[in-house]
């Protein structure tokens, strides 16, 4: 199947900066010091997050199903190199990445458009060192649900935002409806199904991030969630598919 993003890599581009690197604190606080660390960027699109990385000082390696994504990534690259790598890949398997080849593995924005989440957390676990860490990041499950909207009080104009359908889990398409030249569709899972999957995959969790954004609703409640852990070192979550070169 060709992936969706494909058909609008220019668009999304641009919607995302272009060339930029991530500016996102909340990342970067969760990320910390990786200057000299092998870090894995899994779904990067076309490399926001790999360039932050890279321009701390990390040896990045870059993978989207989206050839046409990594094509811009590329262009950025050539324009202002920064050692990145990018491979074309499935974050479902990861194929072609080595067993233990990264310090630390991030995730931005993206684990709730993989449609099998536990084989992508597995293939994460498989590339990342054991000790290793992660960072990840989604929209938050509790409030980005597929039966959800806003309400404005008739008194004093503030707004609420209303939830339905949380424990309705699966493919909808309402998360991207803001910009209609996008893929609009996510897959939705409640937060105790991320929980358990990370730590069913051998995920250690450290710390949760719900950073306040200042637009009226979600001054009320949080639009994004991040999570940052440790592959365990006791266990030893490889998943079916080794992807060795």
């Amino acid at each position: 199947m060709k992936p969706r993003y494909d058909d609008v890599a220019a668009d999304y581009d641009e919607w995302v900066g272009a060339g930029a690197a991530l500016d996102d604190p909340a990342f970067a606080e969760l990320v910390g010091d990786v200057a000299g660390q092998a870090v894995g960027v899994v779904a990067c699109g076309q490399g926001r997050e790999a360039r932050y990385l890279a321009a701390q000082g990390a040896t990045v390696t870059g993978v989207d199903l989206s050839e046409k994504l990594l094509e811009k990534a590329r262009e950025h690259e050539e324009a202002a190199p920064l050692g990145i790598t990018y491979r074309q890949g499935d974050a479902q398997t990861l194929d072609g990445l080595a067993t233990d080849a990264f310090d630390g593995v991030v995730c931005y924005m993206a684990l709730m458009d993989i449609p099998d989440l536990d084989r992508a957390l597995h293939s994460m676990a498989r590339v990342l060192r054991p000790g290793g860490w992660f960072v990840v990041s989604i929209t938050h499950p509790c409030f980005k649900t597929p039966a959800a909207g806003e309400l404005v009080d008739h008194v004093d104009q503030s707004v609420r935002r209303t939830i339905g359908k949380y424990y309705v889990e699966g493919y909808w398409d309402g998360p991207g409806a803001h910009r209609n030249a996008l893929p609009v569709g996510a897959y939705h899972r409640t937060l105790s199904t991320y929980v358990n999957t990370l730590t069913a995959t051998g995920f250690v969790i450290e710390q949760f991030r719900e950073p306040l954004h200042d637009t009226p609703v979600w001054r009320e409640v949080a639009q994004l969630l991040y999570i940052r852990g440790r592959l365990s070192p006791r266990q030893e979550p490889r998943g079916a598919e080794s992807g060795e070169e």
